[in-house]
């Protein structure tokens, strides 16, 4: 349990007056295998509560089916759980709508979606809580605000070998990122990804369950920082809450600008939100507190639905509209359901991920042959067990060519694509899927052929690197020079070539080096390359026991301005000469 606020509910539990879901139970019966193991989900020294039900190994989901209940979308949402379960999880996973279980499934491991779920009050499974527009009751917890989702882990009454989880959530938008909670306790209620109460319950075949009063957690301030540290800044669009322990309002403001800004980003590119729109922030100090206050660790996060934003300091002060991004595209397209979708239009918009383009990405992902077909994005779970590296630009690839083939329009079609068939993707945007493959795979291709001498350079910059660890000086040159023949005259490159042939004993073609790259034209604001090209040169003449010209490059630097040391490092060379052993 997240150690921030432990406390122990005996005064809810004392004060039942109209908190109760159900009468008072009597005393749990001791389970009678009491030397079951924790593999087996029961209690025991290295018990994990819920977390553990993943490895039931065979389970069916249960969807809520009855009058006015959204059927299809919650069928789809509990055959998305399924697939999750199956695919990462490696479990064997039936669905069922909650009025179609065999006997044998209701007597099964359980998942039972949603809080109208008519399982739960059918014969043997008590309804253990009410729920409604006020709010929650549950066995002697009352939670008021109707927004807050109940888990619970239990074994399952009608069959004492076999386990439930009951998760009221029926959500695809949150749903994409945390398809089921995982905590190491019986019982949570979660304010979006977050747990703000959690528990334990007594051991023992007994249903409803009981609360053990001495093993509980409450995190009921959830996101909102305690009052007498909650600082408050308001710009044109932004309602920023920060510790104000940790900073104050001048800098509250100055993230206030920066976020304005961002915001201005985004808009520009996606489209006006309706008027009025304003972004609720949340500014922490770090990942750590950032994710024990909202329960994810990630720098930024957003709950696109209510417009939260969620950020830490040292992000909040940058201009990235990549959140501001997903939160504008769902005011004017609706919810998104298809990860691919909803963080590869982000990056298509902002355009780069880790310094290159998206069309850069593309042509390097291609050409190594690891550009998934866009029915692998397009699927959660085989999406979900690729790297990152290879996801977010693959993804952010595809959302570029459709807006560039469809145009923007495009988007407004696509955005709220939900029954997982990439067949219908395809014909919202007047193609079939076998079409749009092709299509994608040669956009693709066209930007490996455009953009040649930028992959060449990349490659042969890692071939340096790859080089360089092993220690082979004259293997790092080599791969430079082809660098340089991809983007000529590069300073960097020179640089490091130069820094190669000197190791490799090249201090001729050194020196030849270094003038060339003291010769050539530099870019604005790249006085460093001056400064220690000479120093490198200076060396290099005394490798080579030309001391006299040596010093005469050490003078230069000295007339150059200071530049992380560089006066320092001259003025120690002028008093002894460089050694090779300094190159190590």
């Amino acid at each position: 349990m997240t150690p921030r606020v432990l406390l122990v509910l005996a005064l809810l539990a004392a004060n039942a007056d109209g908190l109760r879901a159900d009468p008072p139970q009597p005393p749990p019966e001791t389970a009678p295998d009491t030397a079951e193991t924790a593999t087996e989900l029961q209690r025991g020294p290295e018990y994990i509560g819920e977390a553990a039900f993943v490895g039931v190994g065979t389970l069916t989901v249960v969807y809520p089916a009855g009058e006015g209940q959204p059927v299809e979308d919650n069928r789809r949402s509990a055959e998305a759980r399924a697939r999750w379960l199956t695919a990462v999880h490696k479990n064997k996973v039936q669905v069922a709508a909650d009025d179609q279980l065999t006997e044998e499934q209701k007597r099964g491991n359980l998942l039972i979606l949603g809080w109208e779920n008519r399982l739960l009050g059918s014969p043997g499974l008590a309804r253990p809580f009410t729920h409604g527009a006020d709010g929650t009751k549950f066995l002697g917890i009352f939670e008021p605000s109707p927004g807050v989702n109940l888990l619970l882990f239990h074994r399952n009454p009608l069959n004492w070998s076999s386990h439930l989880v009951f998760w009221s959530r029926i959500d695809p938008e949150l749903d994409r990122s945390q398809p089921l909670p995982r905590i190491g306790s019986d019982w949570a209620m979660y304010r979006d990804y977050q747990p703000i109460r959690q528990g334990m319950f007594r051991p023992g075949r007994v249903w409803p369950p009981v609360r053990d009063l001495g093993a509980e957690a409450d995190h009921a301030g959830g996101n909102e920082l305690p009052a007498g540290r909650r600082g408050l800044y308001e710009s044109a669009r932004y309602r920023v809450a920060y510790d104000s322990k940790a900073m104050n309002a001048v800098e509250a403001k100055a993230i206030a600008e920066a976020r304005e800004t961002a915001l201005t980003r985004a808009i520009e590119a996606v489209g006006a939100p309706p008027e009025g729109f304003r972004i609720y922030l949340t500014v922490f100090e770090d990942e750590i507190t950032k994710r024990d206050w909202t329960g994810v660790s990630d720098p930024t996060h957003s709950v696109v639905a209510t417009s939260e934003l969620y950020m830490v300091r040292k992000f909040a002060r940058s201009t990235s509209p990549h959140e501001e991004i997903h939160i504008v595209a769902r005011k004017l397209y609706g919810p998104c359901f298809s990860t691919a979708i909803y963080e590869g239009y982000a990056l298509s918009v902002d355009k780069t991920w880790h310094g290159n383009d998206m069309e850069m990405h593309a042509a390097t992902l291609r050409r190594a042959g690891k550009l998934p077909a866009p029915s692998v994005l397009l699927d959660e779970e085989r999406l979900r067990a690729l790297p990152d590296e290879i996801a977010l630009p693959a993804s952010g690839a595809f959302m570029l060519w459709i807006r560039e083939t469809y145009g923007a329009g495009a988007i407004r079609k696509v955005y709220g694509w939900n029954d997982g068939k990439v067949e219908t993707l395809a014909a919202a945007l007047g193609t079939t899927e076998d079409a749009m493959t092709a299509a994608f795979t040669s956009w693709a291709d066209v930007k490996v052929v455009a953009l040649k001498n930028r992959l060449d350079f990349l490659d042969a910059e890692e071939e340096a690197r790859t080089k360089q660890l092993v220690g082979d000086w004259p293997g790092m040159a080599l791969a430079l020079r082809k660098a340089l023949a991809a983007k000529p005259d590069d300073p960097q490159t020179m640089f490091n070539l130069a820094s190669a042939q000197m190791r490799a004993d090249d201090l001729p073609g050194a020196e030849s080096t270094l003038k060339k790259l003291l010769a050539g034209p530099l870019p604005a604001g790249e006085l460093r390359f001056v400064v220690f090209g000479h120093y490198q040169l200076g060396r290099v003449y005394d490798l080579a026991g030309r001391r006299n010209e040596a010093i005469a490059e050490y003078e230069r630097v000295l007339a150059l301005p200071d530049d992380h040391g560089s006066h320092d490092l001259a003025e120690k060379r002028k008093a002894s000469p460089a050694t090779k052993e300094q190159l190590e």
